[in-house]
């Protein structure tokens, strides 16, 4: 090559050099900022992780070219001479290519192989620190004897590096072989294969190495399969794998050996059927030796020991069973039964100029108490964000929901807001930065480096442009977004509002899962298999002010504490958890659906969970809510389906009792089951006050729709229920609620009505009649009223008042008679 094409060589490599060390720079200082106003005590674990990132790229890259380069150089010291062929005019001519040529190819390629090959080892980064800082469960698996964490935190990073070197070897040995062949060092002479010693050394010591490799992963399968990795474990499978592994390995190892003395003398025939034995080997160890010690599918745990080892996986803990009377004369309702679901408030609130940005079940402390509402946070085409508190056990005369407000105590008609907030509010969908005046959060960005550097590594030009003096900036303004910058090494759930001392407060749960975990069941969750998933964290994100927190969530869960050792500060213990955090967080949603479907296996046999009905048509439906007696909380609810008849027979709750995770089960006997939702669907469609119904909206010119069945545990036993709702524009009423317990059914325009018609006390009202009389709507009315007058809330009074006008069939204020 000459000099001036050296030159350009060295010019570009700078050049991508330079781009890749610019971008990681501008994502560490644009962090450290960042993290600085955001957590302060972040700042250094995040810096920390920046760097092991960095060194795991630059490590695999440079083992990766090291060892291509290594061989091709090899291979360049048997070459005599390359010819390529050029054309000249009409003429083809061959060149030879010059050593010095030769050897920029040869390490040209072999640094582009291994950045291929090499790049990307980043994304070992929490392997490789979740194995340095270790996991300890203190358990053993019953079989090796190892603890747990071994197979949480060592084995990924054994296989990682198992597969790392044998991608390295295959590609080093087929691209070596090619190149003997290409230069005629590996060819055949009178119908035989042919080799020079020169290639036969290097092709030999290239075949030692790829024996070792793959004895290390015939040494890796027995754990492999203890982890549930390589198929589902059983007594047959564990006995041909244990029978089968160290033989493989001595195998594999004798082919080393072997291959080591073709290296060293020319005994082609030994060193072929050293493989070719090898082979064969591995095909008869793992393709017929399992078939034939096929067994009755017998576990390699007992039930006891599957139950624990399910409990500290999946975070299922004691289950509390809960027994019903045989025989109950009179059922009794659930305290708290509310006929909305999130599909139809998402759908009720919806429209052009506004986003449902989330909607969840809480409970609204007031000054009258604490009740059960559904908090719906809306995003306006204005960028401002508005926070609804719709009541959850109520429901105006008409049907249609109400709605809480910041000075009144009793829910009433119209949806305004219970808390507004300005579109600086963090929010889910918040766009990627926003700019601030010179008192507002974020980093300064003020002098031109500093927005270069901003704009490089947040990829926002617009940056660079005309700003104000004094600017700052604030990006990851999305809860979830926010904290997982902070915490990478967790998945982050969706945000969950809800209002903490008067201020809108997001709780997003943090998961902590293993793809390996000894003996257990695999769920899919995200699009990847694990063997356990348990919530280990809880963030907190002040959506006026961005104040963030990450918490170690209450509970023994040894995954999450050895990731709270390694963020160096970021999570902070439970203990620091405010109260008022403390009672207001949710039951972690994905680790009740995993677990949900943990108790369907054989071990605990509870059935299957039901199909999804109603509104709720997604292909994982979520659980019922509904809402404890004491108004601690809401309460999520799985029904299971016995395969036998197809009727309920249990019921999972999910709860939060002292601050901790709780699960309640009941288990319905064979007179107490309940019929399907299939079932029950069909037989309260049979009403004949609900034809009626149904004639009447259609008449009207509105669309019924029904929301999903759910199931509720009272005091006597399992109520299943199941609204249905009127929909006219913009407007969405219950106009019918149906109600089933396990010998009785009702129906009526409210829960109320439906379960007195269930007792047999009354009949459901005809379709169009009034549910309440004009003197009990005055009267609500009235009470409403009188709290808005004590709390000198004028505005609410006025319109209290038009309604109360109304309702005696008076004018409004300033119209004649």
């Amino acid at each position: 090559m000459s000099r001036r094409g050296r030159r350009l060589g060295a010019a570009f490599a700078g050049l991508v050099a330079l781009l890749f060390a610019g971008r990681w720079l501008s994502a560490l200082w644009a962090d450290r900022w960042w993290s600085q106003e955001v957590s302060p005590t972040s700042t250094a674990f995040l810096t920390d992780w920046h760097f092991l990132r960095l060194i795991l790229d630059i490590g695999g890259v440079v083992i990766a070219a090291a060892w291509f380069i290594g061989h091709f150089l090899i291979v360049y010291r048997a070459v005599g001479s390359v010819q390529v062929r050029r054309n000249v005019a009409n003429l083809e001519i061959r060149e030879a290519l010059t050593p010095g040529a030769l050897l920029a190819v040869a390490t040209v390629s072999g640094a582009l192989l291994g950045l291929l090959v090499g790049g990307g080892t980043s994304r070992l980064a929490p392997q490789v620190a979740l194995a340095w800082q270790g996991v300890s469960y203190g358990d053993l698996d019953p079989l090796l004897q190892r603890d747990l964490g071994l197979y949480v935190a060592q084995l990924p990073v054994w296989r990682a590096g198992h597969a790392f070197f044998f991608i390295l070897e295959l590609l080093g040995l087929g691209t070596v072989f090619g190149l003997y062949l290409l230069v005629g060092a590996v060819r055949w002479i009178e119908g035989r294969p042919a080799i020079n010693s020169h290639a036969r050394m290097h092709l030999g010591w290239l075949l030692v190495g790829l024996a070792l490799v793959l004895m290390w992963g015939y040494l890796l399968e027995p754990y492999e399969l203890v982890a549930g990795l390589d198929a589902t474990p059983d007594q047959a499978r564990w006995k041909a794998v244990t029978l089968v592994a160290p033989l493989l390995a001595g195998v594999a190892l004798a082919t080393g050996v072997l291959s080591a003395a073709w290296a060293l003398r020319a005994r082609h025939a030994l060193a072929a059927a050293g493989w070719i034995v090898l082979a064969g080997a591995s095909l008869v160890g793992h393709w017929m030796v399992p078939p034939a010690m096929s067994g009755n599918g017998e576990a390699l745990a007992d039930s006891a020991m599957a139950r624990h080892l399910d409990e500290i996986a999946y975070g299922i803990g004691a289950i509390e069973e809960t027994r019903l009377p045989d025989v109950v004369a009179t059922p009794e309702p659930p305290r708290l039964a509310g006929p909305w679901d999130a599909a139809t408030i998402a759908r009720a609130l919806s429209g052009d100029s506004v986003e449902i940005l989330s909607v969840e079940p809480a409970v609204l402390t007031l000054r009258n108490g604490r009740h059960p509402a559904w908090l719906a946070a809306i995003g306006a085409a204005s960028g401002r964000l508005s926070l609804l508190a719709m009541a959850a056990d109520r429901t105006g005369t008409g049907g249609e929901p109400l709605f809480y407000h910041a000075k009144d105590s009793l829910a009433g008609p119209g949806a305004s807001p219970f808390l507004e907030l300005g579109a600086d509010a963090s929010r889910p969908g918040a766009p990627q930065f926003r700019l601030h005046g010179r008192e507002g959060p974020g980093t300064p960005a003020s002098s031109w480096p500093r927005r270069v550097i901003l704009a490089w590594a947040l990829q926002a030009g617009s940056l660079l442009g005309q700003l104000p003096p004094g600017v700052r900036i604030d990006w990851e303004l999305s809860p979830s977004r926010r904290v997982a910058r902070l915490a990478p090494f967790a998945s982050w759930g969706e945000p969950v509002p809800r209002l903490i001392d008067g201020e809108l407060v997001w709780l997003v749960d943090g998961y902590v899962s293993a793809a390996s975990f000894p003996l257990g069941p695999r769920l899919e969750w995200r699009g990847r298999r694990v063997g356990s998933l348990r919530a280990g964290f809880v963030g907190t994100v002040a959506a006026e002010t961005g104040l963030t927190h990450i918490y170690l969530r209450p509970g023994d869960n040894p995954l999450a504490e050895s990731w709270a050792a390694v963020s160096e500060g970021v999570v902070e213990p439970s203990s620091a958890i405010p109260i008022s955090i403390l009672r207001s967080m949710p039951y972690p949603p994905e680790v009740l659906r995993a677990q949900a479907k943990v108790l369907e296996g054989p071990v605990w046999k509870l059935g299957r969970q039901g199909a999804s009905t109603g509104s709720d048509t997604t292909a994982t439906r979520r659980a019922d809510v509904a809402w404890a007696p004491d108004t601690s909380g809401p309460q999520l609810a799985i029904a299971y389906e016995r395969s036998v008849d197809r009727r309920i027979g249990a019921v999972l709750v999910a709860d939060r009792e002292d601050g901790g995770d709780v699960l309640h089960l009941v288990r319905l006997d064979s007179t107490r089951a309940l019929p399907s939702r299939a079932a029950l669907e069909s037989r309260w469609g049979r009403f004949p006050s609900f034809g009626a119904l149904t004639d009447s909206i259609r008449d009207d010119g509105g669309r019924l729709e029904r929301g999903p069945v759910r199931f509720d545990v009272s005091s006597t036993g399992v109520v299943a229920s199941q609204a249905h709702f009127a929909s006219h524009g913009e407007n969405t009423a219950v106009v019918w609620v149906s109600v089933a317990t396990d010998s009785r059914m009702g129906a009526g325009r409210t829960f109320a009505e439906a379960w007195s018609n269930l007792l047999g006390a009354t009949a459901p009202s005809v379709a169009g009649t009034a549910q309440a009389t004009r003197l009990d709507e005055a009267r609500r009315l009235m009470l409403r009223a009188d709290s808005a007058l004590r709390a000198g809330d004028w505005m609410t009074f006025g319109r209290v008042w038009e309604s109360l006008r109304k309702a005696f069939g008076m004018p409004p204020d300033g119209e004649g008679p």
